[in-house]
């Protein structure tokens, strides 16, 4: 993919405000990894190298529940962003996730993103304050889901009871 292509995308997913100049400076600071089907781009546990922008292919993205089991949780197309937690910390990935296809990525390492910010470039402010956006949205999404869960877990209400009824006797077993 060529490097215009690649500032298109980045502009896209990334960071909408950044000018055409600007992203074409954070796509010089980004490496080109390509991942064949199957291969673990993120491991969950393990210290990533940066945020990866997906430019073509799909991924999965796993995680382990509290039993160890390896459960998929999504699979996400081409264009996104992937490990922006990783770039503004140094937690560890939250989640491992594989390319489904044939992928195509752009990775922007924390050490490149780090001397971006010492240079005081607009363009590393910028996506900052987008990634804070898409991590902000991305923590909606998984209150829904969690509001969702909760509700499908909570016990049926007991019917009314009739007019002038008694409560059961109830007795300690």
């Amino acid at each position: 993919m060529k490097s215009s292509e690649a500032a298109k995308i980045v502009r896209s997913v990334l960071c909408r405000t950044l000018t055409p100049e600007q992203a074409d400076q954070i796509v010089q600071a980004m490496i080109p990894v390509a991942a064949e089907p199957g291969t673990a781009v993120m491991r969950e546990g393990e210290r990533g190298r940066g945020l990866l922008v997906l430019l073509e292919g799909s991924v999965e993205v796993r995680k382990h529940d509290r039993d160890g089991r390896d459960v998929a949780i999504a699979v996400i197309e081409a264009p996104t962003v992937l490990g922006e937690m990783n770039l503004l910390t140094d937690r560890p990935h939250s989640a491992t996730v594989r390319a489904v296809t044939a992928c195509q990525f752009q990775l922007l390492t924390r050490s490149q993103f780090a001397r971006l910010l010492g240079a005081e470039s607009l363009a590393a402010y910028k996506v900052v304050a987008a990634l804070a956006d898409v991590i902000a949205r991305r923590l909606d999404q998984m209150d829904e889901k969690f509001v969702d869960l909760a509700a499908q877990n909570e016990a049926p209400s007991p019917p009314p009871a009739e007019p002038g009824a008694r409560p059961p006797d109830r007795r300690p077993d």
